[in-house]
């Protein structure tokens, strides 16, 4: 009789049982494949809407949350929503960690955070109690708008060799300008990029930033070339062509003079938003850099009232690290004009039966600075505004005797002596005026879209000088009158002269008012303005 095996001991079916539950633990494992792939792609989604919506809330600060919804809407993911929308500030500085770079609620907002939240659901997973699962997405974007502004230049109308007399000992050629050349280049306008790419040809350097550009030994003829390749003025550009042939083959760094910030890594200029200077500030500049530092003229007896004038004037080295041009998104950084001494000797003409006048005026100044405050985009560039902080130049205006070989030397203050200012056979006239200019406190600026694109000069002042420098320190002149050597007061006497020199104010400030036009430094007075605005397009930035 055959025995059957035990139902244990059986091995028919094996193949049967195996194939089961391998095709159990194989749908098992494609169900989680499926529900994982799907929970990735959701992320994904819900971090390209996060992203979104903060590039839309970062454009449109003002109106942040409303942005960040809109973005949101114009892209379909079920289930998701916002759950905040932060304005702040995102400082690009490598040096930051990067977890701190933005900061919630700060002054400037120029960036925004949004967070979206979404319940993803499952479908194989679900047989285990859970039919969704949580998903949040974070999205960090900043708009780095940049500002160009200077300080220092008015630009007046100018009679007279006074232009040429400066320019060309600055250069130390005469460069034979007129009036009308000078007109011209106070007119006419650069793009600084534009003129970059002009510079890069008369360098002949085929790939270079910007920055590396103006970082390059170039000549100061081959930087008024490309002033005129780049000058919006016709006459302008013949003017610097002409100077360009005259100019000593003097090389100098324009990145002295001009800081680009976050432009410097760009290689081709945007029409669309240039950074302008006028050309004879940016030619005074050059020749500040790379020509002389002293300069002297006499002006003789071309102004009305006065039969002699002659200057001296001192223009010291600039900060380090602080251009003329700077363009930036740090609030940190300021813009400096060089310290300047000025020395005028002029003899007042005889009026009211005395004999002609001595006034020398003296007058030095700190450097005037400007600082970056804010660059509102809101509503786009075409109504983009900024605000400066500005901090007038301080400095001393005085009526006195000056050594004019001591001016240079800007480690000393030269001495500061009581004038002769008339003598006669029997008696003489002595003077001093000495006004000290301080307590500015730093001022704020706000420039509108209009004045940004009109080039609107502003003006801070110390508000120490009550009116023009001559007019303020004959107002305070210590006059005495000696006769015979003896000091007696002589009333007669000091009224006239002070009836003289009342009458000499107005030709002594034109003629300080035309020096410091010129050399874009004034006393007690700051004036700047806003180059031009770039908006940033918003990126991601966390």
């Amino acid at each position: 009789m055959r025995t059957r095996p035990s139902l244990l001991a059986s091995t028919s079916g094996n193949v049967t049982i195996m194939f089961g539950g391998g095709l159990l633990a194989f749908l098992g494992v494609a169900s989680l494949a499926v529900d994982a792939t799907n929970l990735y792609l959701a992320k994904r989604h819900a971090q390209g809407i996060a992203d979104a919506a903060a590039m839309a809330a970062a454009s449109n600060i003002d109106d942040a949350s409303d942005a960040a919804a809109a973005a949101r809407n114009a892209n379909s993911m079920p289930g998701l929503s916002i759950m905040s929308v932060e304005p702040g500030h995102y400082t690009d500085d490598s040096t930051i960690a990067a977890s701190t770079r933005f900061v919630v609620g700060a002054d400037g907002a120029n960036a925004a955070r949004v967070r979206v939240h979404a319940d993803v659901p499952l479908y194989f997973a679900r047989i285990f109690g859970k039919p969704t699962v949580p998903v949040e997405a974070w999205g960090t974007a900043a708009r780095i708008d940049l500002a160009a502004f200077s300080i220092g230049s008015r630009l007046a109308g100018v009679s007279g060799g006074l232009p040429n007399a400066m320019l060309s000992q600055l250069a130390g050629t005469d460069l034979q300008l007129s009036a009308m050349d000078y007109q011209a280049l106070a007119g006419g306008q650069i793009d600084i990029l534009k003129f970059s790419e002009a510079l890069r040809s008369q360098l002949n350097v085929q790939a270079a930033t910007f920055g590396d550009l103006l970082n390059m030994q170039a000549t100061l003829p081959q930087i008024s070339r490309a002033m005129a390749a780049s000058v919006t003025d016709a006459q302008a550009s013949s003017v610097l062509s002409a100077i360009a042939n005259r100019l000593p083959q003097t090389s100098t760094k324009l990145s002295s003079l001009i800081d680009l910030g976050p432009l410097a890594e760009n290689t081709q200029s945007d029409p669309s938003r240039p950074i302008t200077v006028d050309a004879y500030s940016l030619l005074r500049g050059t020749l500040e850099l790379g020509g002389q530092h002293q300069i002297s003229t006499d002006l003789g007896a071309t102004v009305p009232g006065l039969t002699s004038t002659k200057i001296w004037i001192a223009i010291g080295e600039r900060p380090a690290n602080s251009p003329w041009l700077r363009v930036t998104s740090a609030h940190d950084v300021e813009v400096r004009t060089a310290q300047t001494r000025i020395y005028l000797d002029t003899q007042v003409a005889p009026q009211l039966g005395l004999a002609s006048l001595r006034v020398p005026i003296f007058v030095e100044l700190a450097a005037a600075s400007a600082k970056l405050k804010t660059v509102s985009c809101s509503g786009g560039a075409n109504k983009a505004t900024v605000t400066l902080t500005v901090t007038p130049s301080l400095g001393e205006a005085a009526i006195a005797d000056v050594d004019p070989a001591a001016l240079g030397n800007f480690q000393a203050a030269p001495a500061l002596n009581r004038v002769t200012m008339l003598r006669t056979p029997v008696a003489s006239v002595s003077g001093f005026a000495d006004v000290k200019l301080g307590g500015a406190d730093p001022q704020d600026v706000f420039f509108s879209a209009s004045d940004i694109a009109n080039h609107t000069v502003k003006q801070v002042s110390t508000n120490d000088l009550l009116q023009g420098v001559a007019s303020s320190l004959i107002s305070r002149i210590d006059l005495n009158v000696n006769v015979l050597g003896l000091g007696l007061g002589l009333g007669t006497l000091t009224a006239l002269v002070g009836q003289v020199l009342n009458l000499a104010a107005a030709p002594l400030d034109g003629v300080f008012g035309q020096v410091t036009s010129l050399l874009g430094v004034h006393v007690g007075q700051a004036d700047v303005w806003v180059n031009g605005v770039r908006c940033g397009t918003p990126v991601l930035v966390g």
